[in-house]
Order: structure tokens, then C-alpha cells, then sequence
């Protein structure tokens, strides 16, 4: 199992968050302005979406790391 700097992960969603807040910004201005906008809602709702699907990975993997130190401990306690 590989270590990973536990706040990596949340600086690349505050990232994420930033990006899609530019974006919303962008697009509602080009709303405002009768530009086509499609494009760009399509853009937001991708990195929406794989912001979800980031959270749960992450949510699944602290929950996986969780279940292999319990085999751990289990497997020491069987050793002793």
C-alpha cells in the first residue's frame, strides 16, 4: 500500500471547487450576455461529476485502509 500525503487529496478538491466557481462565473456571464453557453455547462457538470466521484473513491479508499489495518491487528493478535 502506498502512502499518500493526507492533504493532498483536499487541496486538489479545494482546487476542483475553484476551477468549477471560475467556470460558473464565466458561463454566467456569457449568459448574460446571449452567448452560446452549452459548451461550457457541459464542461462544469463533467468536473461536477467527477468531484463526486472523487469524494466517494476517497471516502471507499479511507474505508479500505481502515478494514486492512483491522486484518492487521488481527493477524499480529494471532501471531502473539
Amino acid at each position: 500500500m502506498t502512502y499518500q500525503e493526507p492533504g493532498k487529496d483536499l487541496y486538489a478538491n479545494r482546487i476542483m471547487e475553484e476551477l468549477l466557481k471560475e467556470i460558473k462565473a464565466y458561463r454566467d456571464d456569457m449568459v448574460a450576455r446571449n452567448y452560446p453557453f452549452q459548451r461550457i455547462s457541459d464542461i462544469i457538470t463533467k468536473w461536477e461529476n467527477k468531484k463526486d466521484f472523487l469524494e466517494e473513491a476517497e471516502k471507499e479508499k479511507k474505508e479500505l485502509n481502515e478494514s486492512y489495518q483491522e486484518s492487521v491487528r488481527q493477524a499480529n493478535e494471532r501471531k502473539e
